[in-house]
């Protein structure tokens, strides 16, 4: 599309309208902001989506930084990518409170924080139960010794000179998973032995987790035994809650491993904590998955060890994962980028060929639009040439589109293109936003 910027800002406060948040009530809602990197210059920069410019910058030691979002919308974690694993944090002062048929915005002062965290190769970053956990995953044993952990940051804390932190040290180096569970519980990962004594052919992915209480990090349950298919998780990749139940995605099928495909769902029962297997319909697996908060589903990337091009749908209520679940990309393309909506009932797909395709996930999937969003793009993971990015922001899906810098705006419900904005620069990855 190639409309006069006025009108496609137009454009985009009609469709405010049209998806009923200026008539349910009678003041202004502000849309927030978006956090991006660049791909051609080492800073991150937030979008005002109420003017549609480029409000604040800063400085990063490298280009297209990874970021990720706390789950109350206000901070943006920025893995910088520097040899000292520096971790940043950008308080992007967006405030959400809901109203049930809407969610007031609030936006405060902008600013990256002093505070900062250093590490041996900073991986997985989850913010759940109040607080953020960011896993160093250590060194390859064999290249040099370094220090595994994972630290925790109490999220309220962040706004604090000194926040709040815990620091659990991992026995030796893997490719791990920490996050809060509240009531002073934490879920850590079981790092693969052979891999730690130097195995050079052994995967750096942990076969399980246990969880730990208190600052002393006693056991209080472990799922890492191998041979229980039931109590572990070969190859660990993927990891989503929903309604406090956690699933992980584990290794191959049943031609692989009978005992070790599927995903393993880790949830209470009767005030326990317990694990349960469900198997993949055939022998393919899932590495990412995701969810949002109110939906039934959860939903995964599906494939062989690469490239991956279903998705598979995950009932927690279901005994078991069919092949009904499974939904293939069309057009023979990867998955590459999804997300799922904000109110779970919707799956938005950024796929090599440059098209954004949008699934509605059940009664059955079904394509319910697709636009020719960027350019064709290599999504292939540690890719050189500049790569789109995809973000939701409340109702809304928003790509980068770094060749023409450019970012766009799919709204979700009414299944119609909004923003279309130039930016100084090449935008490259995009942070999530909350509130929705």
């Amino acid at each position: 599309m190639n409309r006069p910027l006025k009108l496609r800002l137009a454009l985009g406060s009609s469709l405010m309208v049209m998806s009923g948040v200026a008539l349910a009530h009678d003041h202004a809602v502000s849309r927030g902001r978006l956090v991006f990197a660049h791909h051609d210059q080492p800073k991150v920069s937030i979008l005002d989506l109420d003017s549609g410019e480029v409000t604040h910058s800063f400085d990063v030691p490298k280009p297209n930084p990874v970021l990720a979002t706390t789950e109350d919308g206000r901070y943006t974690v920025i893995k910088t990518g520097d040899e000292a694993g520096t971790v940043r944090f950008l308080d992007t002062g967006l405030i959400y409170e809901s109203h049930g048929d809407h969610t007031d915005v609030e936006k405060g002062e902008v600013k990256l924080l002093d505070y900062t965290l250093t590490g041996d190769v900073p991986a997985h970053v989850v913010s759940e139960n109040g607080w953020i956990a960011v896993f160093f995953d250590g060194q390859r044993p064999w290249v040099r010794s370094s220090e595994p952990k994972a630290t925790f940051i109490k999220v309220e804390t962040l706004s604090e000179a000194n926040p709040t932190t815990l620091t659990w040290k991992s026995p030796a180096p893997q490719h791990g998973i920490a996050f809060a569970l509240g009531n002073d519980q934490w879920l850590v990962s079981t790092h693969n032995e052979p891999y730690a004594k130097g195995d050079q052919k052994a995967s750096s992915r942990s076969n399980g987790f246990r969880i730990v209480q208190g600052k002393d990090w006693k056991v209080e349950a472990a799922f890492d035994d191998l041979s229980d298919p039931q109590k572990s998780c070969k190859e660990f990749h993927g990891h989503a809650s929903l309604n406090k139940v956690h699933v992980f995605g584990c290794a191959q099928g049943p031609e692989d491993d009978a005992k070790s495909g599927g995903i393993l769902v880790v949830g209470k029962d009767k005030g326990q904590w317990s694990s349960r297997r469900v198997a993949y319909p055939d022998n393919r697996r899932s590495s990412t998955i995701k969810a949002s908060e109110g939906g039934q589903y959860m939903i995964a990337n599906y494939g062989n060890k690469g490239p991956y091009d279903a998705l598979i749908r995950i009932d927690l209520k279901a005994a078991a994962l069919t092949t009904e679940e499974i939904f293939q990309v069309p057009d023979g393309q990867a998955v590459c980028q999804f997300e799922v909506s904000s109110n779970g009932k919707r799956v938005v797909n950024l796929t090599a060929d440059g098209k954004l395709r949008i699934y509605d996930i059940a009664p059955a999937w079904k394509q319910v639009a697709q636009f020719d969003a960027v350019p064709a793009f290599d999504c292939a993971y540690g890719a050189k040439t500049p790569t789109p990015s995809l973000a939701i922001v409340g109702d809304n899906a928003f790509v980068s589109d770094p060749v023409n810098k450019r970012i766009r705006e799919y709204s979700l419900g009414s299944l119609q293109q909004g923003l279309d904005l130039p930016v100084d620069g090449m935008p490259a990855n995009l942070a999530n936003g909350g509130g929705g």
